[in-house]
């Protein structure tokens, strides 16, 4: 049977909970005079660490660059860049592996295979993520912001 499939209806409330609850999650990860270079490494297993590089620093925002920093693992690996905007004391999702500018909602089947609601799933990711470090994760003190 056929049936039409209903667009999904971004639910801004949900969303913008879910970006504020990573963006304190990430401020636990940051130093109070957070400057453009700074990095810290946060180590998940014995194998796998991630960084998380403080790229662009303004008035109102910072930018992070968060990737796995496995030299073994050469075909796959997680990347975000996410901007954390302080006056709205939310975190946002900018890029995630090699796609970035994602819209609040896409047309489904699309070109690009990408999910009607796509940019609410890389946020719910890194929010996963998140997680993964909180639970986890320790952060290697001799790599902390240098």
């Amino acid at each position: 049977m056929w049936f039409k499939r209903q667009k999904y209806v971004p639910k801004l409330p949900d969303f913008l909970a879910l970006c504020e609850r990573n963006y304190a999650q990430l401020n636990r990860y940051l130093a109070e005079d957070t400057k453009t270079g700074q990095a810290t490494v946060i180590q998940v297993s014995d194998l796998h660490c991630y960084r998380i590089s403080v790229t662009d620093v303004a008035r109102f925002t910072t930018t992070l660059q968060i990737e796995l920093t496995d030299e073994r693992d050469l075909y796959f690996r997680p990347s975000f860049v996410v901007r954390l905007y302080h006056d709205a004391r939310v975190a946002e999702v900018l890029a995630c592996q090699q796609i970035s500018g994602f819209k609040a909602r896409y047309d489904y089947p699309n070109l690009d295979m990408l999910l009607p609601d796509e940019k609410r799933q890389i946020n719910l990711l890194l929010r996963d993520w998140l997680k993964l470090c909180a639970g986890q994760g320790y952060i290697n003190r001799e790599l902390a912001f240098a």
